[in-house]
């Protein structure tokens, strides 16, 4: 299988794979019905075109976006942007301001690029639930309590870091740091490596538990 069919495949595979797991999601694709989306991303050799039906179909586009801005009709719109500008596009409401700052090119029906923005941002799926069938209700159960209190941690560090550093920077303090804080941020940074390694621990025991159960 070429290079190109073989990424455009792996994308439609794990977008459908995403929507089937999430019961809502066949209430926001209908509306997209027989409409497509055509996406250029700057830097990058290939333009996707994301056809929509009961499911999402993802095409190579061959044309260059004026080509296709050319033939655009009322089921279609075409997104022109950077890579790193793609996660933003999941908050539709951030779609109006990113055009306005020269962020993202819409052509078409914006409405189209709203609707999608929807249907993935309001992307529910029940990991633990999903992961339960596979590997037990409390062994499932095990592992995202261990994905969320590392996640805590690292949020509350991070943010510990972040306020303690704007704090220094509006109130002009010393540069030279207090050892005792330096031993509480060695003491935190040390804490989420502990809780890190202990989660690893788990999900490689679940693993082999798992392999092993596919053996028998």
């Amino acid at each position: 299988m070429p290079a190109v069919a073989l990424f455009t495949a792996s994308i439609e595979t794990a977008i459908n794979k995403a929507l089937s797991l999430d019961s809502g999601s066949a209430a926001r694709l209908k509306p997209l019905n027989g409409k497509r989306l055509t996406v250029f991303l700057a830097g990058t050799p290939i333009a996707l075109t994301l056809v929509f039906s009961d499911k999402v179909d993802v095409l190579a586009e061959n044309q260059s976006f004026e080509d296709v801005v050319a033939e655009l009709d009322g089921a279609t719109c075409c997104i022109k942007t950077r890579p790193e500008v793609l996660p933003e596009l999941r908050q539709s409401s951030k779609i109006t301001s990113l055009i306005q700052q020269n962020r993202l090119s819409v052509e078409g029906e914006l409405s189209i690029a709203q609707q999608v923005s929807s249907l993935f941002q309001n992307l529910h799926i029940d990991w633990e639930e999903h992961a339960s069938a596979y590997i037990g209700d409390v062994a499932a159960h095990t592992l995202f309590s261990s994905i969320q209190n590392v996640k805590l941690r690292a949020e509350r560090f991070f943010g510990n870091a972040k306020a303690g550093l704007g704090n220094a920077l509006t109130e002009e303090k010393d540069v030279a740091v207090p050892s005792i804080a330096v031993a509480h941020f060695a003491d935190q940074v040390t804490d989420l490596r502990d809780d890190v390694e202990r989660f690893e621990a788990r999900l490689a025991q679940l693993e082999q538990k798992t392999t092993s159960a596919d053996n028998l």
